[in-house]
């Protein structure tokens, strides 16, 4: 595979953060009074944060505004950012390898700008990547293919050679289709969904240490 950029995905791909993400709906709920079913973080999986709380309130009878729902997710899971959510095994000799080789790279994420921000300063990766694009940043969300696209025009490369990073099966699918060369990034949230993933990936890698430009 002839790499001229690269697109990341941030949770479960560069950052073991999807263990809180897991909960945090669960925690929400509950914090309300309102019983969580056992298969919320499935149902949530591939809703962006407006849209999960579109269904706290259709389906749950919570009634704060969908605003406001954002903003106390938001804080609650803040602090995982800010302190607590580390990189994957591997990930900054992957990101010292791809920008000596002077190739591109961005962050394209689901998750909001100001909580992506607080991990990447932290952890100081920031001067790595070109830019940050959330999904809320073009009002999208990964079901789509037009943060990828948007990307890809930034970063000023051809799609055909513009390596797409993650973890999710929902991403992975939608990348795939629009003719993004998938590396699928394992995640322990995704071990379910493995055997669809593999097909639709150029690579599929259990850790970074095992991937190849190639």
């Amino acid at each position: 595979m002839r790499m001229q950029g690269a697109i990341f995905d941030l949770d479960g791909t560069l950052l073991d953060s999807m263990p809180f993400w897991e909960t945090v709906g669960t925690r929400y709920l509950e914090d309300r009074g309102i019983p969580a079913p056992d298969d919320l973080p499935l149902r949530l999986k591939t809703m962006t944060l407006p849209e999960a709380a579109d269904y706290y309130r259709r389906d749950f009878g919570v009634t704060e505004s969908e605003e406001t729902i954002c903003r106390q997710i938001n804080e609650m899971i803040a602090e995982d950012y800010r302190s607590r959510a580390p990189l994957k095994a591997g990930v900054r000799a992957l990101l010292d390898r791809l920008r000596a080789a002077d190739i591109p790279m961005c962050i394209a994420t689901a998750t909001d700008r100001p909580l992506v921000e607080l991990a990447i300063e932290r952890l100081e990766i920031g001067p790595y990547f070109s830019f940050l694009l959330t999904c809320g940043d073009l009002h999208t969300s990964k079901n789509q293919p037009y943060i990828f696209d948007e990307c890809a025009r930034r970063l000023g490369t051809p799609k055909g050679q513009t390596v797409v990073f993650e973890d999710s099966l929902h991403c992975i699918e939608t990348a795939s289709r629009a003719g993004y060369p998938v590396v699928g990034v394992y995640d322990n949230s995704a071990r379910s969904e493995m055997d669809v993933i593999r097909p639709l990936c150029r690579q599929y890698i259990m850790g970074w240490e095992e991937f190849c430009c190639e």
